[in-house]
C-alpha cells in the first residue's frame, strides 16, 4: 500500500473507455495505490461532493462533464491544490496549452506506457508533498500560530490547541477569508479514514471556536451552510453550531 503522510494515497479515476480504464486501474492498484474509478464526468464529481482524493487523472473526452470542465469544478474549491494529470489523445499544442492553463499539473498523450504513468504519479505525489512541508510558523494578523507547539501565541501568550484542533486553525489560516469544505478539511486532517463522519469535522471546528475565545482573540469561524467554514480575523455575528 502506497503511504503518504501515514495514510493511503487515494487516486480519483475517470476514463470512459472501459478497456484503458481497467487497465489503469489495474496499474495503480497493482503500486498500492486506492482508485476510485469513474466512467462518467458527473458521477466523478458527485463523489468529489462527498469524498477527496490525494490526486487525479482525468481524460479529456469522457460522458456528462467532460475532463477540462470537471477541472475547473476541482480547481474551484476553496483553492484546492490537488495534482491533476490530464490523458488526452490530444496532442496538438493548443490543446496541451489549454489543459495546462485549466489547471493541470501534468498531462500524458495516449497511448502511454505503465512506467511512464507511474513515474508522473509518483513525482507529483512528491512535489505536492514538498509544496506542503508547511513552516513552523505562521503570522496571522497580529498573532502567531506555532506548529511544533501547536499553539496560538497572542499578546506574548501562547493558548495551546489540541491536535486536530490545531490542524484544523492553520488549514483555515492557510486559507484565511475563503471557504474551506468540510471534504477538504477532512482530507487535510484525517485523510479520508473511512470511520471518520463529516459531523467530527463540526465538533472539533466547535473546539476551535471555544478555544479562540479562550485566548481572547477577535477571530471568527464562520459556518458557510452545508459547505464548510471560513476563518476571519473579526468578530461576526455567532454563527449557530446547526449551521456547521
Amino acid at each position: 500500500m502506497q503511504l503518504m503522510a501515514g495514510k493511503p494515497v487515494r487516486i480519483l479515476l475517470v476514463e470512459d473507455d472501459v478497456a484503458h480504464h481497467a487497465l489503469l486501474n489495474a496499474w495503480l492498484k497493482a503500486e498500492g495505490y486506492q482508485v476510485s474509478g469513474f466512467h462518467h464526468g458527473l458521477a466523478a464529481q458527485q463523489h468529489l461532493n462527498d469524498a477527496w482524493a490525494d490526486l487525479a487523472i482525468l481524460d479529456w473526452d469522457v460522458p456528462g462533464l467532460a475532463g477540462d470542465k470537471l477541472l475547473q469544478k476541482i480547481r474551484g474549491r476553496a483553492q484546492s491544490t490537488m495534482p491533476v494529470i490530464f490523458q488526452t489523445v490530444h496532442a496538438d499544442e493548443s490543446d496541451i496549452v489549454h489543459i495546462l492553463d485549466a489547471g493541470a499539473d501534468d498531462y500524458l498523450v495516449k497511448p502511454f506506457d505503465r512506467q511512464v504513468l507511474l513515474a508522473r504519479v509518483r513525482a507529483l505525489l512528491r512535489r505536492f508533498a514538498a509544496s506542503h512541508v508547511q513552516s513552523q510558523r505562521m503570522m496571522v494578523g497580529e498573532c502567531v500560530l506555532d506548529r511544533p507547539a501547536r499553539a496560538l501565541v497572542a499578546n506574548g501568550a501562547p493558548h495551546r490547541f489540541g491536535t486536530k484542533e490545531f490542524d484544523i486553525l492553520w488549514h483555515l489560516a492557510t486559507h484565511l477569508g475563503a471557504v474551506v469544505q468540510r471534504q477538504d478539511l477532512m482530507s487535510v486532517v484525517w485523510g479520508w479514514d473511512s470511520g471518520v463522519q463529516s459531523r467530527s469535522v463540526d465538533m472539533y471546528v466547535s473546539r476551535v471556536r471555544s478555544n479562540l475565545r479562550a485566548a481572547g482573540v477577535a477571530w471568527t469561524v464562520q459556518s458557510a451552510y452545508g459547505t464548510g467554514y471560513r476563518l476571519t480575523l473579526e468578530a461576526q455575528a455567532a454563527q449557530p453550531e446547526a449551521d456547521a
